[in-house]
């Protein structure tokens, strides 16, 4: 694993580090080097095309520092030779461009004394980020001595830290110009090499099991021929390989109100600039937020205090709008983490908790359309910190390699360092892979989860970086990204609860009806997902507007009934004897308690909390006849069932095949004590698998016959629940509790043995006192509602909410 490293030296500014910083900065200047230096805007004295291009071209050549191959950065000319056209390349063509069109011709004061057709020599500053560079690099050593020191011991490994990865191209150029300056490198020191970090260790993994075997070859080399090496990274994640060689971490001098002064002196020189120019400006933790294209940004106005001014509006916090954490529809036992870490970062802001105790690490998982960014987002403002969010989609776009991606990662956990307090999100974790599903991707994921753990390791101890994610599938992240110390506390987010649905309407109308009553539209909008009330709220938006007013509540509900037509009287009714079914049965068995039966346009839903969670066999079998309850009260009732049962991975069938699965393949509680592996990944191979598959069928057979000699007995109170519910659309509260209470709950019994019938004839099934045979459909393959999350130690779902679906 990687840790960060901990400053091996202690380095308190000499106070002549200024004089450090004149150096490297008239060295930059005189001749001007093409990436650090610009030139001033002067008096409208105008030279022709020609000239121009030739002066350009002369001091761009003799400008330019060679760069060092093994870091991709851009090759160019050396700093002592003159150069021609045919060595430019595209961004040296492109940059004169750019100044021959912004009027400002880029010339070499020694060239132009040579020209007999010369104006005046143009002055230079500093390019923002070279001016930023400058200064934290002089400030970091205090004077050419300490930086030698540092620097120059043969076979050392010295690691540069910049604190933000849009400062380490231009820190790699100025190490090259300081090497080759004999004011600052002697000829009688060692020739260091340098490296950008990632470039220290091979890109593949190496399985021989030794951290040095991972060393890129251009690092190895180095340490062959005792040279010293010094490492560019934007923050203090040294890979575990390179820290075997005791590497030495010199973190960057942060930026502060000196150096904020240096830095506007040379971009304004003339100008009057205090102490007090800088009145506007946040504290000097605030400043180290500050990058180099903010600066770039700042300084484009002409006056210093409009610079002053736009540095302070890009550091300062966003403006909260909308409404908080406290209005989104979150169950408590998902809100109650999220406002312990919250509380924890106050506390630890206001000095009041160290950094160990802050509740950190924490995994959003669940379905999409369910708000898990938005939640992020939303903990980092009740906080009163920045968050950065990040993905395997997101980074990868920043490049074609594999490379590119860590490096885009990378960046982006430097970045979260440099702004700290800060949150780091990552979205979509699932789709790093899992490292011990091995197939033919299996080395990309060694590679790209193997530096993600490096990430998340460098940053665990780190002050002020909190690490979230989010996932849809939590069984294909690797486990070792949810061991202690990284994602270790999983909170479940479904789609909103009956009671959090109004909620979830009102945030998503906000502002507008903030005080209406949504308890309507709502019970005709359970089961819709996050995502889908967004949906809802942007209908009914467009039919307010149409009508040229406000938002109003009969704009929902004109809209939903858009969405979700109603249901034709027959079809109605099916489906309440449906969702009755579920209910009565859930009662018997007292496996679960239903807390509401809904109606929809596109079907219906039963909600229930379940009240046995100790996944015991007999626990596991009287879910299986809740599954089927809805199935079985439509046999009772119509004398055969419907496809309402089955369809997609939530449905009745199934839920109730992938928990069979569980049961007999990875819970234990079948005819054999094998692990086979995780319910989804065994479901996966059930169509193959034919002796699985009739344990499979066993029982679900089984669960159907216990679920029609529950409704059987209940039939005349089953259809004063469906008709109840099909007249009102919904059952909750106390109506449907007095139901309940009729139910008579299931006495102690064996289950009568139901033999599997696999071939593609009907089963008969003897259902009470009917005697009614019905053809049984098969079940349908696809996963199930919550099943046990595989990183608790007991093993157990604690999850209280149930809901089963008719799917119209």
């Amino acid at each position: 694993m990687t840790q960060p490293i901990l400053p091996t030296q202690t380095s308190t500014p000499a106070p002549d580090w200024r004089a450090f910083a004149a150096a490297l900065r008239a060295s930059l200047l005189a001749p001007p080097v093409s990436w650090a230096a610009m030139a001033v805007p002067a008096a409208p004295a105008r030279v022709t095309e020609a000239q121009t291009f030739t002066e350009t071209a002369t001091v761009e050549a003799a400008g330019s520092d060679d760069m060092d191959s093994t870091t991709g950065t851009t090759a160019a000319k050396t700093a002592d030779g003159a150069g021609t056209a045919a060595e430019w390349s595209l961004d040296d063509i492109l940059d004169w461009v750019e100044t021959e069109g912004a009027g400002l011709p880029l010339t070499n004061t020694e060239a132009t004394a040579s020209s007999p057709t010369s104006g005046p020599a143009p002055a230079y500053r500093l390019r923002p980020a070279a001016a930023m560079a400058v200064y934290r690099f002089a400030r970091t050593f205090g004077t050419v001595a300490a930086m030698q020191a540092a620097l120059a011991e043969p076979g050392r490994v010295s690691a540069l830290v910049t604190g933000t990865p849009a400062l380490d191209e231009t820190m790699f150029s100025l190490l090259e110009h300081v090497l080759k300056r004999k004011e600052f490198w002697p000829g009688h020191l060692p020739d260091p090499r340098i490296m950008a970090v990632e470039g220290a260790i091979k890109t593949s993994q190496d399985r021989r099991g030794d951290p040095l075997a991972q060393l890129a070859s251009g690092l190895r080399a180095a340490l062959e021929a005792r040279r010293p090496t010094i490492l560019i990274a934007a923050a203090g994640m040294i890979p575990t390989a390179v820290q075997a060689l005791d590497p030495v971490l010199n973190p960057l001098a942060p930026l502060d109100r000196e150096v904020v002064l240096e830095i506007l002196a040379d971009a304004y020189p003339g100008a009057e600039i205090t102490e007090d120019s800088l009145a506007a400006l946040p504290l000097d933790a605030a400043l180290r937020g500050l990058g180099p294209d903010d600066l770039l940004v700042a300084m484009r106005w002409p006056d210093p205090a409009q610079a002053v001014t736009a540095m302070a509006t890009r550091l300062a916090p966003p403006r909260a709008e909308g409404p908080g954490l406290a209005d989104f529809p979150l169950p408590q036992s998902v809100r109650g983490p999220l406002e312990q870490m919250i509380d924890d970062l106050r506390a630890w802001k206001a000095g009041e908790i160290p950094w160990r105790d802050v509740s950190r690490g924490l995994l959003l998982a669940g379905p999409p359309g369910t708000g898990k960014t938005e939640i992020a987002r939303l903990v980092a403002r009740e906080a009163g910190i920045g968050v950065i969010a990040g993905s395997v989609a997101t980074w990868q776009a920043r490049g074609e390699r594999s490379s590119d991606l860590i490096r885009a990662m990378k960046g982006d956990f430097a970045k979260a360092s440099a702004e700290g307090p800060c949150v780091i999100f990552i979205d979509e974790l699932d789709g790093f892979g899992d490292r011990t599903r091995r197939d033919h991707n299996a080395t990309w994921v060694d590679y790209v989860v193997g530096a993600l753990l490096e990430c998340l390791d460098g940053f665990s101890g780190q002050e002020g970086v909190v690490a979230m994610a989010a996932t849809n599938n939590l069984d294909r992240i690797d486990p070792a990204l949810k061991r202690p110390g990284r994602f270790d506390r999983i909170l479940q987010i479904g789609h909103p609860t009956p009671d959090l649905l109004p909620a979830a309407i009102r945030w998503q109308a906000w502002p507008a009806l903030v005080d209406s009553d949504l308890s309507g539209v709502a019970a005709q909008a359970v089961g819709m997902s996050g995502a889908d009330v967004a949906g809802l709220v942007r209908a009914a938006r467009a039919k307010a507007r149409r009508a040229r007013r406000a938002l109003h509540v009969d704009d929902l509900t004109a809209a939903l009934a858009e969405i979700r037509p109603p249901m034709p009287d027959a079809l109605r009714w099916q489906v309440a004897v449906h969702e009755a079914g579920h209910a009565v049965v859930a009662a018997a068995t007292g496996v679960a308690r239903p807390k509401l039966l809904a109606l929809q346009g596109d079907g219906g839903s039963t909600h229930a909390k379940r009240l046995m969670i100790g996944q015991r066999r007999s626990e596991m079998e009287a879910a299986l006849a809740l599954d089927l309850g809805g199935r079985a009260a439509e046999i009772d009732v119509f004398g055969e069932p419907s496809g309402g049962a089955g369809g997609d991975a939530s449905s009745d069938l199934g839920g109730a095949t992938l928990l069979a699965v569980a049961i007999e393949a990875s819970l234990g509680l079948g005819d054999s004590l094998v692990w086979e592996g995780s319910p989804q990944s065994v479901l996966d191979r059930l169509a193959l698998d034919v002796d699985l598959r009739a344990r499979v069928e066993i029982h679900l057979r089984r669960a159907e016959a216990r679920a029609l000699r529950i409704v059987a007995e209940h039939r005349p109170l089953l259809e004063e629940m469906a008709g109840a519910l099909s007249r009102c659309g919904m059952l909750t509260g106390p109506e449907l509790d007095a139901l309940l209470a009729r139910v008579t709950p299931e006495a102690a019994m064996a289950m009568p043995p139901v033999q599997p019938h696999l071939g593609a004839g009907p089963v008969e099934h003897r259902i009470g006192k009917t005697g009614i045979s019905q053809p049984a459909h098969r079940a349908g393959r696809a996963p199930l509602d919550p099943l046990p999350s595989p990183d608790r130690a007991d093993n157990i779902d604690a999850s209280p909410d149930l809901s089963r679906r008719f799917a119209a």
